[in-house]
Protein backbone atom coordinates (compact mmCIF):
# COMPACT_ATOMS: atom_id res chain seq x y z
CA UNK A 1 0.00 0.00 0.00
CA UNK A 2 2.94 2.42 1.04
CA UNK A 3 4.68 1.40 -2.45
CA UNK A 4 1.27 2.65 -4.66
CA UNK A 5 0.86 5.83 -2.41
CA UNK A 6 4.49 6.52 -3.07
CA UNK A 7 4.33 6.23 -6.57
CA UNK A 8 1.15 8.23 -7.20
CA UNK A 9 2.72 10.99 -5.37
CA UNK A 10 6.15 10.19 -7.89
CA UNK A 11 3.67 10.55 -10.66
CA UNK A 12 1.96 13.84 -9.75
CA UNK A 13 4.91 15.82 -8.53
CA UNK A 14 7.39 14.19 -11.10
CA UNK A 15 7.56 18.05 -13.41
CA UNK A 16 8.71 19.88 -10.17
CA UNK A 17 10.96 17.05 -8.96
CA UNK A 18 12.78 16.27 -12.03
CA UNK A 19 13.91 19.98 -11.71
CA UNK A 20 15.75 19.25 -8.41
CA UNK A 21 16.91 15.76 -9.00
CA UNK A 22 20.61 17.25 -8.49
CA UNK A 23 20.16 19.37 -5.49
CA UNK A 24 19.04 17.15 -2.82
CA UNK A 25 18.71 19.99 -0.30
CA UNK A 26 16.16 21.89 -2.31
CA UNK A 27 14.56 18.11 -3.03
CA UNK A 28 13.77 17.71 0.41
CA UNK A 29 12.07 21.25 0.77
CA UNK A 30 9.89 20.67 -1.95
CA UNK A 31 9.14 17.13 -0.36
CA UNK A 32 8.73 18.80 2.84
CA UNK A 33 6.52 21.55 1.94
CA UNK A 34 4.56 19.33 -0.15
CA UNK A 35 3.87 16.80 3.01
CA UNK A 36 2.57 19.48 4.68
CA UNK A 37 -0.10 20.36 2.36
CA UNK A 38 -1.14 17.32 2.42
CA UNK A 39 -0.73 16.83 6.03
CA UNK A 40 -2.59 19.73 6.30
CA UNK A 41 -5.60 18.14 3.90
CA UNK A 42 -5.28 15.21 5.41
CA UNK A 43 -5.74 16.45 8.90
CA UNK A 44 -8.60 18.28 8.43
CA UNK A 45 -10.27 15.59 6.59
CA UNK A 46 -9.96 13.34 9.40
CA UNK A 47 -11.45 15.97 11.58
CA UNK A 48 -14.42 16.47 9.88
CA UNK A 49 -14.97 12.93 9.49
CA UNK A 50 -14.49 12.69 13.38
CA UNK A 51 -17.55 12.59 15.67
CA UNK A 52 -16.95 16.22 16.92
CA UNK A 53 -16.81 15.33 20.53
CA UNK A 54 -20.48 14.86 20.19
CA UNK A 55 -22.05 12.75 23.56
CA UNK A 56 -25.15 13.07 23.41
CA UNK A 57 -28.31 15.77 23.60
CA UNK A 58 -27.21 16.02 27.60
CA UNK A 59 -23.91 14.73 29.78
CA UNK A 60 -23.98 15.01 33.36
CA UNK A 61 -22.98 18.30 34.96
CA UNK A 62 -20.99 18.73 37.93
CA UNK A 63 -23.78 20.54 39.98
CA UNK A 64 -25.67 17.71 39.47
CA UNK A 65 -27.80 18.41 36.54
CA UNK A 66 -27.50 18.00 33.05
CA UNK A 67 -25.55 20.08 30.46
CA UNK A 68 -27.83 20.52 26.83
CA UNK A 69 -25.98 19.74 23.59
CA UNK A 70 -26.48 23.54 22.16
CA UNK A 71 -24.59 23.48 18.27
CA UNK A 72 -21.22 22.90 16.84
CA UNK A 73 -18.37 25.41 17.60
CA UNK A 74 -16.08 25.64 15.03
CA UNK A 75 -12.56 26.85 16.35
CA UNK A 76 -9.17 27.77 14.29
CA UNK A 77 -6.61 25.80 15.42
CA UNK A 78 -2.21 26.38 14.08
CA UNK A 79 -0.65 23.09 13.57
CA UNK A 80 2.67 22.08 12.48
CA UNK A 81 0.83 21.88 8.94
CA UNK A 82 -0.52 25.34 8.85
CA UNK A 83 -4.12 26.56 9.86
CA UNK A 84 -7.23 24.04 10.34
CA UNK A 85 -11.24 24.48 11.34
CA UNK A 86 -11.80 22.05 14.30
CA UNK A 87 -15.96 21.82 14.39
CA UNK A 88 -16.65 21.03 18.18
CA UNK A 89 -19.64 20.17 19.85
CA UNK A 90 -20.74 22.77 22.76
CA UNK A 91 -22.37 21.62 26.03
CA UNK A 92 -24.30 24.26 28.86
CA UNK A 93 -25.69 23.81 31.99
CA UNK A 94 -28.62 26.18 32.32
CA UNK A 95 -28.75 25.87 35.82
CA UNK A 96 -25.02 26.63 36.88
CA UNK A 97 -23.68 27.93 34.05
CA UNK A 98 -21.22 25.90 33.55
CA UNK A 99 -20.06 24.83 29.67
CA UNK A 100 -18.21 22.23 28.25
CA UNK A 101 -16.10 21.20 25.24
CA UNK A 102 -15.85 17.57 24.99
CA UNK A 103 -13.64 17.12 22.02
CA UNK A 104 -10.80 20.12 23.71
CA UNK A 105 -10.25 17.83 26.51
CA UNK A 106 -9.84 14.93 24.69
CA UNK A 107 -8.22 15.94 22.16
CA UNK A 108 -5.72 18.46 24.60
CA UNK A 109 -6.84 21.71 23.38
CA UNK A 110 -6.44 24.63 25.80
CA UNK A 111 -7.94 28.19 25.70
CA UNK A 112 -4.82 29.53 23.10
CA UNK A 113 -5.50 28.44 19.08
CA UNK A 114 -2.31 26.01 19.11
CA UNK A 115 -2.28 22.43 18.28
CA UNK A 116 -0.74 20.35 20.71
CA UNK A 117 1.55 19.37 18.71
CA UNK A 118 2.96 22.75 17.48
CA UNK A 119 2.63 23.87 21.33
CA UNK A 120 5.21 20.51 22.22
CA UNK A 121 7.62 21.89 19.69
CA UNK A 122 7.48 25.54 20.60
CA UNK A 123 7.83 24.16 24.60
CA UNK A 124 10.54 22.01 23.74
CA UNK A 125 12.49 24.74 21.54
CA UNK A 126 11.92 27.06 24.96
CA UNK A 127 13.43 24.93 27.81
CA UNK A 128 16.81 26.15 25.83
CA UNK A 129 15.73 29.77 23.79
CA UNK A 130 13.78 32.64 24.69
CA UNK A 131 10.35 33.15 23.16
CA UNK A 132 11.46 35.43 20.51
CA UNK A 133 14.44 32.68 19.22
CA UNK A 134 11.93 29.94 19.41
CA UNK A 135 9.31 31.95 17.46
CA UNK A 136 12.49 31.80 14.43
CA UNK A 137 12.93 28.76 14.99
CA UNK A 138 9.63 27.36 14.45
CA UNK A 139 8.80 29.40 11.20
CA UNK A 140 12.55 28.02 10.15
CA UNK A 141 11.72 24.42 10.89
CA UNK A 142 8.22 23.98 10.17
CA UNK A 143 6.88 27.09 7.99
CA UNK A 144 4.81 28.39 10.88
CA UNK A 145 4.93 31.52 11.88
CA UNK A 146 3.63 31.78 15.20
CA UNK A 147 4.38 35.24 17.38
CA UNK A 148 7.03 34.90 20.72
CA UNK A 149 3.91 35.77 23.00
CA UNK A 150 2.08 32.76 22.24
CA UNK A 151 5.21 30.79 22.71
CA UNK A 152 5.21 32.35 25.94
CA UNK A 153 1.54 31.99 26.71
CA UNK A 154 2.04 28.12 25.59
CA UNK A 155 5.03 27.68 27.65
CA UNK A 156 3.97 29.25 30.56
CA UNK A 157 0.52 26.71 30.73
CA UNK A 158 2.52 23.90 30.36
CA UNK A 159 5.45 24.32 32.91
CA UNK A 160 2.23 25.38 35.45
CA UNK A 161 1.16 21.95 34.99
CA UNK A 162 4.68 20.36 35.26
CA UNK A 163 5.02 22.94 38.33
CA UNK A 164 1.61 21.67 39.62
CA UNK A 165 2.67 18.23 39.49
CA UNK A 166 5.46 18.36 41.68
CA UNK A 167 3.36 20.05 44.21
CA UNK A 168 0.73 17.90 44.12
CA UNK A 169 3.10 15.14 44.66
CA UNK A 170 4.50 16.59 47.76
CA UNK A 171 1.36 17.26 48.87
CA UNK A 172 0.16 13.50 48.49
CA UNK A 173 3.23 12.84 50.33
CA UNK A 174 1.89 14.86 53.46
CA UNK A 175 -1.49 13.62 53.08
CA UNK A 176 -0.57 9.83 52.75
CA UNK A 177 3.27 9.03 53.17
CA UNK A 178 3.44 7.41 50.30
CA UNK A 179 6.84 7.62 48.79
CA UNK A 180 7.72 7.44 45.39
CA UNK A 181 8.73 4.40 43.45
CA UNK A 182 12.62 4.03 43.30
CA UNK A 183 13.53 4.11 39.81
CA UNK A 184 17.57 3.20 40.44
CA UNK A 185 19.61 1.14 42.16
CA UNK A 186 23.20 2.84 43.33
CA UNK A 187 25.67 1.41 45.16
CA UNK A 188 26.76 5.15 45.92
CA UNK A 189 24.50 8.12 45.79
CA UNK A 190 25.22 11.70 45.74
CA UNK A 191 23.33 14.79 46.38
CA UNK A 192 24.84 18.05 45.85
CA UNK A 193 22.86 21.25 46.75
CA UNK A 194 23.85 24.81 45.86
CA UNK A 195 22.35 28.19 44.72
CA UNK A 196 22.17 30.81 41.81
CA UNK A 197 19.77 34.35 41.50
CA UNK A 198 17.31 34.87 38.62
CA UNK A 199 16.42 38.25 37.67
CA UNK A 200 12.55 38.69 38.59
CA UNK A 201 10.29 41.96 38.25
CA UNK A 202 11.10 43.10 41.77
CA UNK A 203 14.91 42.13 41.78
CA UNK A 204 17.01 39.60 42.18
CA UNK A 205 16.00 36.53 44.20
CA UNK A 206 17.65 32.85 44.71
CA UNK A 207 16.52 30.01 43.12
CA UNK A 208 17.53 26.35 45.04
CA UNK A 209 19.09 23.73 42.74
CA UNK A 210 19.84 20.50 43.58
CA UNK A 211 22.18 17.45 41.38
CA UNK A 212 21.76 13.98 42.18
CA UNK A 213 23.93 11.66 40.50
CA UNK A 214 25.41 7.96 40.43
CA UNK A 215 26.48 5.56 38.38
CA UNK A 216 24.63 3.09 36.65
CA UNK A 217 25.32 -0.55 35.95
CA UNK A 218 27.13 0.00 32.41
CA UNK A 219 29.04 3.48 34.71
CA UNK A 220 27.77 5.94 33.31
CA UNK A 221 26.60 8.77 35.36
CA UNK A 222 23.40 9.58 35.62
CA UNK A 223 21.77 12.69 37.00
CA UNK A 224 18.37 14.11 37.98
CA UNK A 225 17.52 17.47 39.15
CA UNK A 226 16.11 19.81 41.62
CA UNK A 227 15.60 23.61 41.05
CA UNK A 228 13.06 25.71 42.85
CA UNK A 229 12.43 29.36 43.80
CA UNK A 230 10.22 27.99 47.13
CA UNK A 231 11.97 28.51 50.23
CA UNK A 232 14.59 26.44 52.03
CA UNK A 233 11.62 24.05 53.54
CA UNK A 234 9.91 22.91 50.32
CA UNK A 235 13.14 22.62 48.44
CA UNK A 236 14.51 19.99 50.94
CA UNK A 237 11.11 18.26 50.66
CA UNK A 238 11.15 17.78 46.84
CA UNK A 239 15.19 16.85 46.80
CA UNK A 240 14.53 14.44 49.20
CA UNK A 241 11.31 12.95 47.46
CA UNK A 242 13.18 13.38 43.63
CA UNK A 243 16.45 11.55 45.78
CA UNK A 244 14.30 8.57 47.03
CA UNK A 245 13.32 7.96 43.47
CA UNK A 246 16.68 7.71 42.40
CA UNK A 247 17.49 4.81 44.92
CA UNK A 248 18.46 6.91 48.24
CA UNK A 249 17.27 4.07 50.55
CA UNK A 250 18.27 1.62 48.35
CA UNK A 251 22.11 2.99 48.07
CA UNK A 252 25.05 1.48 49.89
CA UNK A 253 26.50 5.02 50.73
CA UNK A 254 25.11 8.32 50.38
CA UNK A 255 27.18 11.60 50.15
CA UNK A 256 25.87 14.96 50.25
CA UNK A 257 27.78 18.23 49.57
CA UNK A 258 27.71 21.49 49.68
CA UNK A 259 29.17 24.93 50.49
CA UNK A 260 27.93 24.56 53.98
CA UNK A 261 25.64 27.75 54.59
CA UNK A 262 22.94 27.83 57.08
CA UNK A 263 20.34 26.23 54.59
CA UNK A 264 22.35 23.76 53.19
CA UNK A 265 23.33 22.33 56.23
CA UNK A 266 19.51 22.65 57.90
CA UNK A 267 18.31 20.10 54.99
CA UNK A 268 20.54 17.88 54.95
CA UNK A 269 20.39 17.48 58.86
CA UNK A 270 16.99 17.21 58.25
CA UNK A 271 16.43 14.69 55.50
CA UNK A 272 20.21 13.13 55.17
CA UNK A 273 21.33 13.14 58.13
CA UNK A 274 22.77 9.77 57.87
CA UNK A 275 24.83 10.83 54.62
CA UNK A 276 28.23 11.94 54.84
CA UNK A 277 28.11 15.58 54.51
CA UNK A 278 31.20 16.71 52.68
CA UNK A 279 32.02 20.68 52.39
CA UNK A 280 32.37 21.41 48.60
CA UNK A 281 36.89 21.66 48.82
CA UNK A 282 37.06 24.46 46.08
CA UNK A 283 34.64 26.29 48.11
CA UNK A 284 36.19 25.71 51.40
CA UNK A 285 39.94 26.95 49.10
CA UNK A 286 38.15 30.68 48.20
CA UNK A 287 37.79 30.97 51.56
CA UNK A 288 41.64 30.74 52.33
CA UNK A 289 42.09 32.89 48.88
CA UNK A 290 39.67 35.42 50.47
CA UNK A 291 41.76 35.74 53.23
CA UNK A 292 45.16 35.40 51.90
CA UNK A 293 44.19 38.44 49.92
CA UNK A 294 43.23 40.38 52.86
CA UNK A 295 46.74 39.57 54.52
CA UNK A 296 49.17 39.73 51.17
CA UNK A 297 47.63 42.03 48.77
CA UNK A 298 45.29 40.51 45.59
CA UNK A 299 47.76 38.99 42.99
CA UNK A 300 51.01 39.23 44.95
CA UNK A 301 53.78 35.59 45.49
CA UNK A 302 53.14 36.42 48.53
CA UNK A 303 49.28 35.71 48.47
CA UNK A 304 49.86 32.47 46.24
CA UNK A 305 52.82 31.22 48.51
CA UNK A 306 50.55 31.59 52.16
CA UNK A 307 47.37 30.45 49.69
CA UNK A 308 48.72 27.14 48.45
CA UNK A 309 50.35 25.96 51.27
CA UNK A 310 47.69 25.95 53.40
CA UNK A 311 45.03 24.56 50.82
CA UNK A 312 47.18 21.81 50.60
CA UNK A 313 46.74 21.11 54.45
CA UNK A 314 43.29 21.36 53.99
CA UNK A 315 43.20 18.81 51.26
CA UNK A 316 45.63 16.74 53.45
CA UNK A 317 42.70 17.03 56.18
CA UNK A 318 44.96 19.23 58.69
CA UNK A 319 42.82 20.98 59.61
CA UNK A 320 44.12 21.20 63.01
CA UNK A 321 47.53 22.40 61.53
CA UNK A 322 45.55 24.80 59.55
CA UNK A 323 44.02 26.32 62.85
CA UNK A 324 46.65 26.40 64.81
CA UNK A 325 48.69 28.64 62.29
CA UNK A 326 45.78 30.58 61.71
CA UNK A 327 45.43 31.56 65.53
CA UNK A 328 49.46 32.07 66.03
CA UNK A 329 49.45 34.48 63.10
CA UNK A 330 46.11 36.46 64.92
CA UNK A 331 48.35 37.24 67.14
CA UNK A 332 49.89 39.83 64.28
CA UNK A 333 47.29 41.24 63.33
CA UNK A 334 44.72 43.70 63.70
CA UNK A 335 41.35 45.42 62.16
CA UNK A 336 40.68 44.43 58.97
CA UNK A 337 43.78 41.07 58.72
CA UNK A 338 42.37 40.03 62.07
CA UNK A 339 39.26 39.79 61.13
CA UNK A 340 39.60 38.29 58.01
CA UNK A 341 41.43 35.32 59.69
CA UNK A 342 38.58 35.69 62.74
CA UNK A 343 36.51 34.90 59.47
CA UNK A 344 38.40 31.50 58.26
CA UNK A 345 39.34 30.58 61.81
CA UNK A 346 35.45 30.21 62.59
CA UNK A 347 34.44 28.55 59.01
CA UNK A 348 36.97 26.03 59.27
CA UNK A 349 36.22 25.47 63.40
CA UNK A 350 32.68 25.11 62.39
CA UNK A 351 33.55 22.71 59.49
CA UNK A 352 36.15 20.24 60.66
CA UNK A 353 33.83 16.92 60.36
CA UNK A 354 33.12 17.97 56.95
CA UNK A 355 36.60 18.86 55.82
CA UNK A 356 38.19 15.25 56.46
CA UNK A 357 39.16 15.78 52.87
CA UNK A 358 41.94 13.16 53.06
CA UNK A 359 39.76 10.57 54.65
CA UNK A 360 37.00 10.86 51.87
CA UNK A 361 39.65 10.64 49.08
CA UNK A 362 40.58 7.34 50.60
CA UNK A 363 37.12 6.56 50.47
CA UNK A 364 37.03 7.26 46.42
CA UNK A 365 34.40 10.03 47.42
CA UNK A 366 34.00 13.10 45.67
CA UNK A 367 34.83 16.43 47.42
CA UNK A 368 34.07 19.10 45.05
CA UNK A 369 30.59 20.38 44.17
CA UNK A 370 30.83 20.65 40.59
CA UNK A 371 28.03 19.00 39.39
CA UNK A 372 25.57 21.45 41.33
CA UNK A 373 27.56 24.41 39.96
CA UNK A 374 27.24 23.02 36.40
CA UNK A 375 23.82 22.69 36.99
CA UNK A 376 23.37 26.30 38.42
CA UNK A 377 24.68 27.16 34.70
CA UNK A 378 23.04 25.05 32.87
CA UNK A 379 19.62 24.67 34.30
CA UNK A 380 19.12 27.85 35.78
CA UNK A 381 21.75 30.18 33.42
CA UNK A 382 21.46 28.57 30.54
CA UNK A 383 17.72 29.73 30.40
CA UNK A 384 16.48 32.51 32.87
CA UNK A 385 20.03 33.88 33.02
CA UNK A 386 20.32 34.89 29.65
CA UNK A 387 21.10 38.90 28.05
CA UNK A 388 18.77 41.03 29.38
CA UNK A 389 15.59 38.63 31.08
CA UNK A 390 13.60 39.54 33.55
CA UNK A 391 10.84 37.48 34.38
CA UNK A 392 7.34 36.83 37.03
CA UNK A 393 7.24 34.89 39.51
CA UNK A 394 4.31 32.68 37.67
CA UNK A 395 6.85 32.75 34.44
CA UNK A 396 10.23 31.75 36.06
CA UNK A 397 8.99 28.89 37.90
CA UNK A 398 6.99 27.67 35.06
CA UNK A 399 9.74 27.68 32.90
CA UNK A 400 12.01 26.26 35.28
CA UNK A 401 9.50 23.58 35.93
CA UNK A 402 9.57 23.16 32.27
CA UNK A 403 13.04 22.88 31.69
CA UNK A 404 13.55 20.23 34.68
CA UNK A 405 11.28 18.00 32.91
CA UNK A 406 13.16 17.82 29.98
CA UNK A 407 16.05 16.79 32.20
CA UNK A 408 14.63 14.75 33.94
CA UNK A 409 13.52 12.47 30.70
CA UNK A 410 9.74 13.09 32.26
CA UNK A 411 8.56 15.32 29.06
CA UNK A 412 6.45 12.44 27.65
CA UNK A 413 4.61 12.12 30.87
CA UNK A 414 3.84 15.17 30.47
CA UNK A 415 2.65 15.70 27.84
CA UNK A 416 0.37 12.72 28.21
CA UNK A 417 -1.43 14.48 30.51
CA UNK A 418 -2.34 16.77 27.61
CA UNK A 419 -1.03 19.94 29.29
CA UNK A 420 -2.80 22.62 27.60
CA UNK A 421 -6.31 21.17 28.16
CA UNK A 422 -5.81 20.92 32.23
Amino acid sequence: MNERIIEQLVETFKHDFELLQNDLGALERSIQEKMRLLGKGLLQRLLDKGSHGYQGTSIACQCGDSMKFIHHRLKNIHTVFGWIKVKRSYYYCPDCGHSFVPLDKASGLGSEQISPGLAQACCLLSVDDSFQQVSRKIEQLFGQRICDDTVKQVVHKAGSVALQQHNKELESFFTNRQIPETQANPQKLYITVDGTTVHEDDGWHEAKVGCIYWEDEQFKRQRRYIASLDNSEIFGWQLWLEACRCGLRQAKEVVYIGDGSGWIRSEQQKHFSKSTFIIDFYHASEHIWDCGKVLFGEGTEATNRWVCKRIDWLADGCTRKLLNDLKRRRKCHRNLKREALDNLIRYISGNEEQMRYDLFRSKGYDIGSGAVEAACKSVVGKRLKQSGMRWSRAGSSATLALRVTWLNYRWEQLWQKKPLAA
